[in-house]
């Protein structure tokens, strides 16, 4: 767990610290919290005492973690975990074709779900607000005729396609969903539902989500988003990499082929332009013409780009040659930026997730698997590559986790320089 400080002035920072703890590694005692996190007994024992005072934590519950067997004199050690509901953060994902939600609670628990498809693109942004409001307060009302406080609720985190504009009311410049270039999704869903709004790009909210789901600390990994578009989302131990403005991880807007298409950002060729979902059916099309494309099952329709990408995997596995040569080519031009992030980060790991994965996940894998055979740190460490546990609702989940992150595990970078106090909406915290 990470290490605090006996400073007196930095005791947020400790009791996030200690409920970090705690939450990691549920059954977790007070002396073993002083160890790990360099804290005195005393001053664990301090803050152990508020937690348990506001609800947030519970004695004797969880299971104890395996240890080595040391018997320590004294009287016995008391079991440590999170209360179940006591935080909760609602969860937004906004693509192309659908809208997720979900409601996590401190401990990761998944209290509810649910999916809609998106109103038609070319709707008022408005109406697309309003329908996504609607998803998110049907999931709490839900959740709380099975007992949920609404007071445990801390915020609602909005995961949406990059860039975003940050500097002011946060603004939504996805390009890749139509009439959402500076949205002020922010204030247009906290006006709706009276909660404190987090926005993230789509590609960190699913990095937060699977930091936040892990119990092991110092990882090093880059996220890779496929949706409508393809983004990245960099963690650098156990740190989130956000960039000058907020937007770092862009990996979609790596130029691969200098004279390819046009991409929607401007540029020429960019890695999105070539292998996002889209842009490989757009490919088959001009292999084998419009009239076998419509032939072969494709919708060829603005909402259909992700199922029509699917049907392509489905006829790769059977004998369409042309399909699986497209989608070979996409997932090679993935792992080659894959790659020269890797080389440049010295990441440990690489996580695929995105709607754009769910039918060709291990043929992605498969490519960054063997492009990373030449990184330049193989000789020293591996790369494991994987696909998120979270599925395509990764973004909706990162985003209800990047509200816990934010409000409940403070960084020591963020005692000293909150980097973050003009990229989100306040968020309510605990300590």
């Amino acid at each position: 767990m990470r290490r605090g400080t006996n400073l007196p002035w930095v005791g947020d920072y400790n009791q996030a610290v200690v409920l970090d703890g705690i939450r990691r590694h549920p059954g977790t005692s007070r002396t073993e919290l002083a160890g790990a996190s360099g804290l005195t007994q005393q001053t664990v024992s301090n803050i152990v005492r508020r937690l348990l005072e506001r609800g947030l934590v519970q004695e004797g519950a969880g299971p104890a973690p395996v240890r080595a067997a040391v018997r320590v004199a004294g009287k016995p050690r008391t079991a440590l975990s999170v209360r179940p509901g006591a935080v909760v953060a609602a969860g937004l994902q906004l693509d192309r074709e659908h809208l997720d939600a979900v409601l996590l609670d401190l401990r990761g628990g998944l209290l509810g779900s649910g999916r809609e498809p998106l109103p038609d693109p070319q709707a008022p942004v408005e109406l697309v607000v309003a329908h996504a409001a609607g998803l998110v307060r049907r999931l709490l009302e839900e959740a709380e005729l099975r007992g949920l406080q609404p007071q445990a609720v801390r915020g609602l985190g909005v995961a949406v396609p990059g860039p975003i504009d940050f500097t002011g009311p946060v603004r939504s410049s996805a390009i890749n969903l139509p009439g959402w270039r500076g949205v002020a999704i922010a204030d247009l869903l906290a006006q709706s539902l009276g909660l404190p709004v987090l926005v993230e790009n789509d590609a960190t909210a699913g990095a937060v989500g699977d930091l936040w789901r892990s119990a092991r600390t110092g990882r090093s990994f880059l996220h890779v988003h496929v949706g409508a578009g393809i983004g990245g989302g960099i963690v650098l131990r156990d740190e989130v990499v956000r960039g000058r403005s907020g937007n770092a991880g862009e990996i979609g807007h790596v130029v691969v082929d200098p004279r390819g298409p046009v991409c929607p950002c401007g540029s020429r060729g960019c890695l999105e332009a070539v292998a996002a979902p889209a842009a490989v059916v757009r490919r088959y099309v001009e292999r084998v013409g419009l009239p076998a494309a419509r032939r072969a099952g494709l919708r060829l329709a603005e909402r259909s780009v992700i199922e029509d990408h699917d049907l392509l995997a489905v006829r790769a596995a059977g004998e369409d040659a042309h399909a699986a040569d497209v989608l070979e080519q996409a997932a090679a031009d993935i792992a080659r930026v894959v790659l020269g992030v890797v080389n440049v980060l010295d990441v440990g790991e690489v996580v695929l997730a995105g709607s754009g994965l769910r039918s060709g996940a291990q043929r992605v894998l498969a490519a960054v698997e063997r492009h990373l055979a030449v990184a330049m740190t193989r000789e020293v460490h591996r790369v494991a590559v994987r696909v998120s546990d979270a599925g395509e609702q990764a973004g909706a989940h990162g985003a209800a986790a990047a509200v816990l992150h934010e409000s409940l595990s403070a960084t020591w970078t963020t005692v000293h320089h909150p980097v973050r106090e003009v990229v989100i909406s306040p968020v309510a915290p605990v300590h």
